[in-house]
């Protein structure tokens, strides 16, 4: 069995995010750990659009649980960089741009779900888009002076 650094190291070098998600959440720098897991975001989405393309729901369903995720690991790391995004907005920015790609794609996946699967997409796309909103908030608060 690999260990979870070196299994990053070698999907980084193939260009690729690693598969799992816990090589993800096992990246010591926090920036570059919510740069991957919205990669892998990115690649789960498109995973869960052919999927649906297909007719297979049940993948389809649990590949949109990866990108919530995905969304809420990269959230997370960013929350934990203790930086302040208003200050420093560069890679919150960056995240929310990354987000935003991430909710048009999903939302273009809406058009192949059964009826009875609306529920569980809107669930999730509302969560994702709940991330997005904060992000954004964040970076266009100002603090007050006294």
């Amino acid at each position: 069995m690999m260990v979870p650094s070196l299994m990053l190291m070698l999907a980084l070098a193939q260009g690729n995010p690693p598969e799992n998600l816990q090589a993800i959440a096992a990246e010591p720098n926090l920036v570059k750990r919510a740069r991957l897991a919205l990669q892998r975001g990115d690649r789960d989405t498109n995973q869960a659009g052919q999927a649906c393309k297909d007719g297979d729901y049940d993948s389809c369903n649990a590949e949109l649980n990866h990108v919530r995720e995905d969304v809420e690991l990269a959230d997370r790391s960013l929350k934990e960089t203790g930086i302040d995004p208003a200050r420093s907005p560069r890679h919150f920015k960056e995240a929310e741009l990354h987000i935003r790609k991430i909710l048009r794609s999903i939302e273009a996946v809406r058009a192949y779900l059964r009826p009875e699967d609306l529920d569980h997409f809107d669930t999730i796309y509302q969560r994702i888009s709940e991330i997005d909103d904060r992000l954004v908030a964040a970076i266009l608060s100002r603090k007050k002076k006294k």
